[in-house]
């Protein structure tokens, strides 16, 4: 059987099959099934955007192990991430919903337990979602601003007003591109693997090819010589801090567990393309990474500092003179737009799901759809929610940095409660991919990786820390975890049950 066979059958018969299953499941099937894998694939690819990815998150790394802690540590991260997919790839082969986390837990836990970690998961991976598409467009903010500054060579330098506007419109133009039907969202995902695909290679080859001797390193300064060039004096932690690069950068690999229900062969569909993302991720990314050591030159420190604020941006700048680096960061640019709309539509499928669940405040408002069966409400809700969390730019980096950590943070508590449920109660239907005897031990290293990470994700950068300096990631996880218990405990008093309580006792 060839690959297209093996994804795809008569697409009426197939799409029967599949919402069987979903009604089997438990929910009506509302959505048009346009995704079949290489869309499926573009959506969890393109959430990672991984050269832009690397471009504008490389600086974790280079700015706390140098060279040695950019190149291993991306080994290493990936290679740990590989047993988190292939555990979530088991559970979204085996209950291919939008719902995807929160629902897999209704699914594995007794039900003592199951409406309160149903909750709690279900805002977590939300949290997760719109945080983490913030954070890229923020991301996707600096690049812009800092293609300016590099074609105007450093003469524009934008302030936070700047940033903000900026910020703003992307998040509009981001979430508009996501407005479309289920096949035109395909079609673009389609897209999005030609142009992601092509971005990897250009940069690589642009490095490869331009770079003048003077900034060509050796072997044993990319892979051997150990820099510390971060805030902590113990070199096995600023090492570790470099873990951050693969962290960010490979994160959403998991999205395309959201179009489950717009997917044609879901069952496969879903965990095939979460896994062979990452893979692809993996390998392409250890490729970019090296050629990047390759071709820095040796100043680290000055790559840091950069007049344009970005590491990789000073490289480009090194290698490619203006003209040239500044066609290539352009092109980045566009990259980090695309990602932007793959994390938008992998937040607002989650949004969706769980307002049609009535977990939300205003869910009846926020699970309607539109006449293109696309669930507009909350693209636009997602876009002002991100709008409202980008204010914090006008306070400080500190504070709008500590809010984009909880992403990885809300995320990684998502994927963990739905594992660990599995574990401890071993209740699962396998579906098409399941890994058999070796899936608990898969399990079990897929937990401990993330409560690994979880922990080096509340550690501030700064081994003694000032008030600007600390990592505010664990108020702001605290806090929503708060109002995940208190709204779920009053969900039943909402707003106007308050009223009516007042008009009648007054």
């Amino acid at each position: 059987m060839g690959i297209k066979e093996f994804f795809q059958r008569d697409n009426a018969k197939q799409t029967n099959i599949d919402d069987n299953t979903l009604i089997a499941l438990g929910y009506k099937p509302e959505l048009t099934r346009e995704f079949h894998y290489l869309s499926a694939f573009g959506q969890a690819w393109g959430s990672q955007g991984l050269a832009p990815s690397i471009a504008g998150s490389l600086i974790f790394a280079l700015g706390s192990g140098g060279s040695v802690a950019s190149v291993w540590t991306w080994i290493v991260g990936c290679f740990f991430l590989i047993p988190v997919a292939l555990s979530l790839g088991e559970l979204g082969s085996s209950m291919p919903t939008s719902g995807g986390v929160y629902y897999w837990v209704a699914k594995l836990t007794p039900i003592t337990y199951r409406p309160l970690l149903c909750w709690f998961t279900a805002y977590m991976i939300t949290l997760g979602y719109i945080t983490c598409y913030a954070s890229t467009v923020y991301a996707t903010t600096t690049m812009f601003l800092a293609t300016i500054s590099m074609a105007t060579g450093g003469n524009y330098i934008p302030n936070k007003y700047h940033d903000y506007g900026v910020y703003v419109a992307f998040c509009i133009i981001t979430c508009a591109l996501i407005c479309f039907s289920s096949r035109i969202l395909s079609m673009l995902n389609n897209f999005y693997v030609f142009y992601q695909g092509s971005l990897c290679l250009a940069l690589i080859l642009c490095v490869v090819i331009s770079t003048p001797s003077s900034y060509r390193n050796s072997a044993s300064f990319v892979f051997i010589n150990f820099e510390n060039t971060g805030h902590w004096t113990n070199n096995g932690w600023a090492w570790c801090l470099g873990l951050l690069t693969p962290v960010w950068v490979v994160s959403g690999f998991e999205s395309s567990s959201s179009l489950a229900e717009e997917a044609s062969n879901a069952n496969k569909v879903v965990p095939f393309a979460m896994i062979s993302s990452l893979l692809i991720s993996f390998f392409v990314g250890t490729g970019i990474i090296i050629a990047l050591m390759f071709t820095m030159g040796t100043d680290i420190f000055a790559l840091l500092g950069s007049q344009f604020g970005q590491p990789v941006g000073q490289m480009l700048y090194n290698s490619l003179g203006r003209n040239g680096a500044t066609t290539l960061f352009f092109f980045l640019f566009l990259g980090f737009v695309f990602n932007c709309a793959n994390l938008a539509f992998a937040a607002t499928r989650n949004m969706f799901a769980f307002s049609r669940d009535g977990g939300f405040p205003f869910s009846t408002f926020l699970r309607v759809l539109n006449v293109q069966k696309t669930p507009i409400r909350c693209i636009w809700t997602c876009c002002f929610i991100s709008i409202i969390i980008g204010l914090l730019m006008l306070a400080n980096i500190t504070a709008i940095t500590s809010v984009f950590n909880t992403s990885i943070i809300a995320m990684y508590f998502a994927y963990m409660t739905p594992i660990i449920s599995r574990i401890i109660w071993k209740d699962i239907t396998p579906g098409v991919f399941y890994l058999g005897r070796f899936s608990f031990i898969n399990s079990i290293a897929a937990v401990l990786w993330m409560i690994f990470i979880v922990i080096l994700l509340f550690f501030p950068s700064y081994q003694t820390p000032n008030a600007e300096q600390m990592n505010y990631a664990i108020a702001v996880v605290g806090f929503v975890f708060i109002f995940c218990l208190l709204y779920y405990y009053l969900q039943k008093i909402w707003w106007q049950d308050i009223l009516l309580w007042t008009c009648s006792n007054y």
